[in-house]
């Protein structure tokens, strides 16, 4: 598309973005972050804090004022599952030359296998089990939201945890040291802990999740938690498989997923490998496939 000097990728979730910037040959030349864009946060906080991150990173350049005119964005977006919302942003695209949006899920796997077919199994804040196949065939498990579904990540952690202190408080369950650490943030009254679930959301939830890992060798609970996610990250990885075994799969998200490794069964991961790229990298491959087909 004529005009176009710029690509971007831009990886939204709802615990920040994070966007890098290339020319048309789709190297990277410099990544920024910012807020978080999940969609299910709203429209306009995911647009707000999208731009803003676009602009720190063109900032990163030495470009202060950048034509958006000139810039073509591919999009990682979580809550890209609800139409509507996909619509809306898209919609309210503020002046880019080129947009296209897709899952979150969709551009890890991008960067997961850097363009190639295969799947993933991101697990973050969220979770979600995606395939592409080489007959073009896209396959999606789990994904459909906080509360309910991103089995096996911080926020499914984070639920656990927040009932765990319940029971705690209720004396369902013995006091420990795990326990003591997720009241020293929660609260240690009943009033303190309704208010800080008044307030809870996806990020607040998986906020809790580095805590159980830090018990995960030491409590019996924090370990059974830790356990639970690796199966259910296991249960994702064969139902992407069921139609095709072979499939090449990459677990990825960063931090939490790698100190989920040792609670994933061992056979299945030994069948897994670490992602080449990430969601951001993939976010980038998704337009530059795009605007130089």
């Amino acid at each position: 598309m004529s005009g176009i000097q710029y690509l971007i990728g831009v990886d939204g979730g709802g615990t920040g973005t994070r966007i890098c910037i290339s020319g048309l040959d789709g190297k990277e030349l410099t990544r920024a972050e910012g807020g978080a864009s999940a969609l299910q946060q709203g429209i306009d906080k995911a647009w707000d804090n999208i731009v803003a991150t676009i602009r720190a990173g063109f900032a990163a350049l030495g470009i202060n004022a950048p034509d958006f005119a000139q810039c073509a964005v591919g999009f990682g977006l979580s809550g890209v599952h609800n139409r509507a919302w996909a619509a809306e942003f898209e919609a309210r695209n503020p002046g880019f030359a080129r947009i296209i949006v897709e899952t979150d899920g969709f551009s890890t796997l991008l960067g997961a296998h850097k363009g190639a077919h295969g799947g993933i199994i991101a697990v973050g804040t969220g979770s979600i089990g995606e395939a592409w196949l080489p007959d073009g065939q896209r396959i999606e498990v789990g994904g459909w939201g906080f509360p309910t579904s991103d089995e096996g990540s911080g926020a499914y952690l984070g639920l656990k945890a927040i009932n765990h202190v319940q029971r705690l408080f209720d004396g369902r369950q013995p006091m420990t040291d795990f326990g003591r650490a997720l009241f020293a943030v929660v609260g240690d009254t009943k009033e303190k802990i309704f208010e800080w679930m008044g307030k809870m959301k996806q990020g607040e939830c998986a906020s809790l999740s580095p805590i159980i890992v830090q018990f995960g060798e030491t409590d019996d609970v924090a370990r059974g938690f830790l356990q639970d996610a690796g199966r259910e990250i296991e249960i994702i990885g064969k139902a992407l498989r069921a139609t095709a075994p072979a499939l090449p799969l990459a677990i990825c998200g960063g931090g939490l997923s790698e100190a989920l490794r040792p609670y994933i069964p061992a056979a299945f991961l030994a069948t897994t490998t670490r992602a080449q790229a990430d969601s951001c990298a993939g976010a980038l491959i998704l337009i530059h496939k795009a605007v130089t087909a």
